[in-house]
Parts: structure tokens; sequence; C-alpha cells
């Protein structure tokens, strides 16, 4: 099965990430699915050649055939770097913002990512960076894609983080036929991709200099922004655009809120406000995203993400863990301290690991009981370096593990029934109980009883 796209797709385990696309030259063109996720044509699946059909499974970051994370990065950086079994290998590891305007200003946290691009550029150690931007009118309704920047300038203004479906090889195109140096940035899958492609194509290996990867919680679908701005009055389609990172002033970095502008609406919410975000309850998420092991990027040059540390969240300006690999990156980095032009704090991997602790656990832990499930239930699954076990796991770990995934798939149903009904509450009605179930699943025996308890007094009072 390992040699075939097919159970990829059907099996839920393809993330988007439009490689196959590249690979096979657009033979696989990149389609919106009708739950808001990218996957290649069903149609074009079916009309592969075999050499095709190849080109493709050998670049899929959840296929079986390639190297995997660890063995790509023993590649690039054993020489250079120290390896962690949480982070990957790593030359260097921070924590902190940059210094100098505007970038912390205008990015999610610490504004590290656009400052070392912008470095990159400025320097001329590249030419061009690949990454994700805003479109300003998408005639597929998309608010945002993969594009080239070649200013600082127009890398300034991609700052910021983007929860939306994404794809790369419409880019991927152009940087074939336009020579240059690149760095790309993407979600740690996606970085995988990129990196199986330059192993087989080289024209992309000798363009592509560098990667920059993001510390990953999971993919959203197209519907998280559509939901966010159903709830503040945006219907579905009229949503324009969205920010999904504004801080504001004098609150804890985690408490930050989103700006939504369409239907002659433009406002900024505090994100607990609105259903969905709780990013625990899988609303929304890729499937592939539950068969994924890659919490930092283990592929990429450099990986920067949120510090969600006790002594960081409660500066409201944003902080960045830094996890930096490529000794050149190192270099700028270490010049960018001298210069206090930013302001870090040297880690151990034990602290860079405990930001994600979450993270972790579920691509560890939960991650080896969805494996062992899809075992026992005789389903193929793509291989991870994690292996298929539930033995370690509490009956509680289980159950909170169960109600998550149930929650994720439950979204999307719920999400189109409530878009055919043109009413929101057909989504908020229909996805509490699976809420209540992942709450329930932390709680001990007794309170899960009573909780199902209440539930059936209300039912039956209803009825």
């Amino acid at each position: 099965m390992s040699d075939s796209l097919l159970p990829i797709v059907e099996g839920g385990y393809c993330i988007g990430c439009g490689a196959c696309s590249a690979a096979t030259h657009s033979a696989l063109p990149m389609q919106l699915s009708p739950i808001g996720t990218y996957r290649p044509s069903f149609a074009a699946l079916a009309n592969l050649s075999a050499e095709q059909t190849e080109q493709a499974v050998t670049v899929c970051p959840f296929s079986n055939v390639g190297p995997n994370e660890t063995e790509i990065g023993q590649t690039l950086y054993r020489e250079s770097a120290t390896f962690d079994l949480r982070l990957g290998y790593y030359a260097e590891l921070c924590v902190g913002h940059v210094s100098e305007v505007p970038y912390r200003e205008r990015g999610s946290s610490g504004g590290v990512l656009t400052w070392i691009l912008v470095e990159l550029l400025a320097t001329g150690a590249v030419d061009a960076v690949v990454h994700v931007k805003r479109v300003k009118s998408g005639d597929d309704n998309t608010l945002f894609r993969y594009a080239i920047s070649r200013t600082i300038s127009e890398v300034q203004n991609g700052a910021k983080s983007r929860y939306y479906p994404i794809e790369l090889s419409g880019v991927l195109d152009e940087i074939r036929t336009k020579p240059g140096r690149y760095v790309v940035v993407g979600l740690p899958c996606f970085i995988k991709a990129v990196r199986r492609l330059t192993r087989v194509d080289e024209t992309l290996q000798q363009r592509i200099l560098y990667c920059v990867g993001l510390v990953c919680g999971h993919l959203k679908s197209q519907a998280f922004a559509d939901s966010l701005a159903w709830q503040v009055g945006i219907q579905p389609g009229q949503l324009h655009q969205i920010d999904f990172r504004v801080k504001l002033p004098d609150r804890p970095s985690g408490d930050y809120g989103v700006q939504l502008i369409g239907g002659g609406i433009d406002t900024i919410r505090p994100i607990r406000e609105l259903l969905g975000a709780n990013w625990g309850h899988n609303f929304f998420r890729y499937s592939a995203c539950d068969f994924c092991d890659d919490v930092f990027a283990e592929t990429a040059d450099m990986a920067v993400g949120d510090a969600w540390l006790p002594e960081y969240e409660q500066d409201s300006g944003g902080n960045s863990v830094v996890v930096v690999r490529h000794p050149h990156l190192q270099a700028l980095v270490r010049q960018g301290v001298a210069d206090k032009r930013l302001h870090f704090d040297a880690v151990d991997a034990d602290k860079i690991a405990q930001s994600q602790a979450g993270g972790l656990r579920d691509r560890r832990e939960g991650l080896a009981y969805r494996l062992y499930l899809k075992k026992r239930s005789q389903k193929w699954a793509p291989q991870k370096r994690v292996e298929p076990e539930h033995r370690h796991l509490t009956s509680q770990r289980a159950r909170v593990y169960a109600a998550r995934s149930v929650a994720g798939q439950a979204s999307h149903k719920l999400w189109q029934k409530a878009v055919q009904a043109g009413r929101f509450e057909v989504f908020r009605i229909g996805i509490s109980p699976y809420i209540r179930r992942v709450q329930r699943a932390y709680q001990p025996y007794w309170k899960r009883l009573l909780g199902m308890l209440v539930d059936w007094v209300r039912g039956w009072s209803k009825s």
C-alpha cells in the first residue's frame, strides 16, 4: 500500500502540501475539498502513470517511501548540531524577541521569523522569500496563498500566523522557472516535503538554499476562519480579511485578539470569547495532523514558535522559542544578539520542550495510541517514528485522545450542516456534546458519571 497515494488521500493522511503536484509537474492539481482542506484531484489520481505515481509518493511527507525527519536531519546537521528526541537536531536554543522596530510589533509573537528572513535577504544570502501572504482578491474565495517576496517591505508585510489551508505547488513551479536563491518558510510537514523534493529535483536543490520552519500544533481547514467570522455576523463567503493574532495590550501573550473584516463589519474580538479558541478541542483540524510526529520542524534550518512558558507569557508583546540548526543562521542570530538587535535568553532543550509540552504529548503518546487503534482495526497508517502502543496510557489519557479525535471529525461534518442550513447555531448546538465529552475526559470517574446523569435528566425533561 505504500507505493500509492490513494490510501494516503482516502485515509485522510494528506496534508495538502502540494508536493505531489510539484513532483508530477501539475499532473496532480490541488483542489479544495468540501470541508475546506487541500488535496490532489481524485480524478487525476486515477489517471497517473506508474512513473508519476512513484514521483508523487517519493515526496509525500506522509508516505512510507523516502527518509523520515530524523534521517533528513542527520544528513543535514549531524556534523554541527546535537540531537534531541523531542526537538531533533539543534546548534543553538533561545527564547526572546526582536528588539528593533517593527518586527515584534508586527509579529504574532517575538518577530523572530520575519527578522531572520529579512536578514537573509538584506545580507544577500538569498534573493527571495517563499512564504504565506494575504490574498487581496481571490476568485476562489481563499484568503491566503504561498507567494514569493523579493523586497524587505514585501517580507515584512507577510508577517504573522496564518491558521489556514495553503499549498506549495504554484510557488515551487515558479522557483523552477525563475533562477535565484530562495528560502522557504513552512509547517514541519511542508518542509519535510520540500526536503524530499530537493533530493529528486536538481533545480529545486540548487535554488532552495534555506528552509525555516514553524513550531506546529496542527493545521486548520478554511472553516476555522469562517467560523470565527460567522460568530461576529460575517456570513460564510463574505470574510475578506482576517488577522488571527492581534496583540492586546496589558494582557498575557496567549490572550490575543482576532480581527475580522467583511460584510460591512470590521471588528477585533478576544479569541477566548469565540467558539473554537481552544485548540485542544481539535475543531477543523486536518486529520493528517493526528499522524504527525514532528513538532519543532526538525528538517528546517531554523524553527520558530510561541514561547508558551510561565516566565514569558505575561509579556503582551510576545516572545519566541528558537531552535537554530544551520551554521549560517546561527551566525546571524549571534551577531543580532551581539548588536542588541535581538533580546534572547539562552536555554536548554528541556525549556524548549516545555514550551510545547501539550503538543509533544499529543505527537508521542497520543500518536502511539492512534496508531495502535489503526493497527487493531487493520487499517493502513503511515509509518512513524513512534510505535503503535496503548499500554503506556492511563484510561483517562486514552479517553482524552479519543474524545479529541471524535470532536475534530465531528466539527467538519457539523460545519457543513450549519452552512447548508444557513445558521451558525446548528454548529454551536451540534458541537456542544463533543466539547463536554472532551472536558469530561479529564475528570475523575464520579464527576463524569454525574455529568452524564445531568445530561440524561435534561434530555428526559425536554422530551
